[in-house]
């Protein structure tokens, strides 16, 4: 089962009460539950107000907690778990974490395609002392996993084996395709690092690594085929690269993800060619090219510029050079 669980901390004062009030207002929400506030289970319908003032009121009692507000979603892709199951989840996520005793609201919103839910509280307790923030996503992520049971080194050495069996010259080039698959691959003093889910699942030498995985530079021969690909389909296929973001189930915030363009999602179906869009500021800085097909990882020096990719493209001009192999 598919869970996401994303930390919204940095916050003073508790804008996610009132946030996730006005959706229940609209009809775009429901508030499941409310726990540990106090004198405010006494009231017949207790409001948006009350509980600011509560969360508020207990925030105060350590001045030295940079942000009064918790706020974090946990989200289920599509309908694959009901809201009852989420909110159960919910509730031992909070244990896990050490949230359990203070005061928190979850809520449900229906305004998206994935079932998912708010929790908001303060990790100031009743006795002043704080929670720790420290490592939050990481420590939020492990809890999940606790709760599902999920084992990441299966999960890593299922996801990884495949990996080693395709074709790099470089580090980098299995950076990327560790990348394509959800993982963090990087060098640091002397390591490569393999890193899922803030937890770093495998760490070994880079020169051992080299030599376990690069291999030789691939033959000019598939390089020709690569290229011959991509500057047929840019007679047809619209090269401009358009960047995708990630919906989050928090208002209108969009994450940056990668970018597209038409000619590379047909390579992708129709060929098995994936083009891996390099970018930094969301401007593209280079490609690389993984043939999933032969299980080959090309830097996309050595196909084409990178502006004969993306820039418009000249039709004729392509079409002369085609003519001439």
């Amino acid at each position: 089962m598919k869970l996401i669980v994303r930390l919204f901390t940095t916050s003073t004062g508790f804008p996610a009460v009132r946030y996730n009030m006005e959706k229940v207002t609209s009809g775009c929400a429901k508030l499941l539950c409310y726990k540990n506030f106090g004198v405010i289970h006494g009231l017949i319908n207790p409001g948006c107000a009350d509980f600011e003032h509560y969360l508020g009121a207990v925030s105060t009692l350590n001045s030295r907690s940079r942000f009064d507000q918790f706020h974090a979603v946990l989200s289920a892709r599509g309908r694959s778990m009901s809201v009852d199951a989420l909110k159960n989840l919910a509730e031992k996520w909070m244990l896990e974490m050490g949230y359990n005793k203070q005061p928190y609201l979850i809520f449900s919103h229906s305004d998206t395609p994935n079932t998912h839910v708010h929790i908001v509280s303060t990790d100031v307790r009743l006795d002043r002392s704080k929670i720790s923030d420290s490592f939050d996503r990481p420590r939020a992520i492990a809890a999940i996993h606790r709760i599902l049971k999920v084992d990441l080194q299966a999960e890593f050495k299922r996801d990884i084996s495949p990996l080693l069996a395709y074709h790099f010259s470089d580090l980098h080039q299995l950076a990327t395709l560790l990348g394509q698959k959800g993982y963090r691959g990087f060098c640091r003093r002397g390591y490569f690092y393999m890193v899922k889910y803030g937890q770093v699942l495998l760490k070994i030498s880079e020169g051992k690594i080299q030599h376990m995985v690069l291999k030789p530079q691939i033959e000019a021969g598939h390089l020709d085929e690569i290229r011959w690909m991509i500057n047929s389909n840019l007679l047809t296929k619209d090269n401009t690269c358009i960047p995708v973001y990630q919906s989050l189930p928090h208002g209108s915030s969009r994450k940056f993800k990668a970018f597209r363009s038409e000619l590379s999602d047909y390579l992708l179906a129709e060929k098995n060619i994936e083009i891996c869009y390099h970018s930094n500021k969301n401007q593209i800085t280079g490609f690389t090219i993984i043939d999933h097909h032969k299980r080959r990882v090309v830097a996309g020096t050595e196909i084409m510029d990178l502006d004969r990719l993306i820039s418009p493209v000249k039709k004729e001009s392509i079409s002369r050079q085609l003519l001439l192999r």
